[in-house]
């Protein structure tokens, strides 16, 4: 069983709740100390870039897809070297 879990969370200084689950806050966790980013900050670059016909939970989801992938294709270690190709990347691919 998918245990889901709800947190409100800060972006452009406004508050809004957003359920995803335990993994994927984990892994979301793990890119903002890979990019030495704060989540708020890293959900903030998200908002920015997205599709406003797709909401800020899926998204997130896209975009952790979308980095993970990046790393794969680059055949990268997944390391806690950061890397603002990476991130730049899975931002630009969001808008498609």
């Amino acid at each position: 069983m998918t245990i889901l879990l709800n947190r409100v969370i800060s972006v452009c200084e406004r508050k809004t709740s957003m359920r995803l689950a335990k993994s994927e806050w984990y892994i979301l966790d793990r890119i903002c100390v890979r990019e030495n980013l704060r989540r708020n900050q890293l959900l903030q670059l998200i908002d920015q870039h997205r599709d406003k016909n797709i909401g800020l939970t899926p998204a997130v989801r896209l975009f952790s897809l979308l980095y993970l992938h990046d790393l794969a294709r680059r055949n990268l270690n997944y390391s806690y070297a950061p890397d603002n190709s990476t991130i730049s990347e899975a931002l630009k691919e969001m808008s498609f």
